[in-house]
């Protein structure tokens, strides 16, 4: 009961909105960075990512701009909360995709966003995928890039769950926990 307080306490918080956007502007600038400055070119995949990593951002925006409204934090978790799960998806395809051989080994080379949002056309520079899915070189702690971005949707994915469990909670009315707001 007082792990979903003070759950919920960090979510009516602009503090965990802000951190949520400038995570979704590091990851954001690590794929960018493993683009141009290390010259990894990105598949399919890698620019969907990125793309559901934007969530991040836009999550942390209206979360950070209204964290005490209710609708507008529930907006903003749901927003975290479905790029979470869909960049899960894709990221376990990316890793599946990768370690498969043999025929259907790679991804398609042409992204396919919604005729509303083509990413690809509005910023190819960020969105246009230039290679196939590959086993990559790079790794960190002996895990792969596609591996850490499982890991992060992952736990965007059970961060945001526990947001919006935490809604369900009523505080008492002096509860400790609304001083630290």
């Amino acid at each position: 009961m007082r792990f979903f307080l003070l759950i919920q306490s960090l979510a009516r918080h602009r503090f965990a909105w802000i951190m949520l956007l400038l995570l979704g502007i590091v990851l954001e600038s690590c794929g960018l960075y493993f683009q141009y400055s290390l010259r990894l070119p990105p598949c399919v995949n890698c620019v969907y990512e990125r793309a559901f990593y934007l969530s991040f951002i836009v999550a942390g925006l209206i979360g950070f701009l209204w964290p005490s409204n209710f609708l507008f934090r529930n907006l903003a978790n749901f927003t975290f909360m479905a790029g979470s799960a869909g960049g899960l998806l894709v990221a376990f395809d990316h890793m599946t995709s990768v370690y498969q051989t043999g025929f259907g080994a790679s991804c398609k080379l042409k992204a396919s966003f919604p005729s509303f949002m083509p990413l690809d056309e509005w910023l190819p520079w960020m969105f246009s995928p230039t290679a196939s899915c590959a086993p990559l070189d790079w790794s960190l702690l002996g895990f792969t890039m596609p591996e850490w971005i499982l890991a992060s949707f992952a736990t965007g994915l059970t961060v945001s769950i526990l947001f919006f469990i935490s809604e369900f909670f009523k505080r008492k009315r002096n509860d400790y926990l609304n001083y630290y707001r």
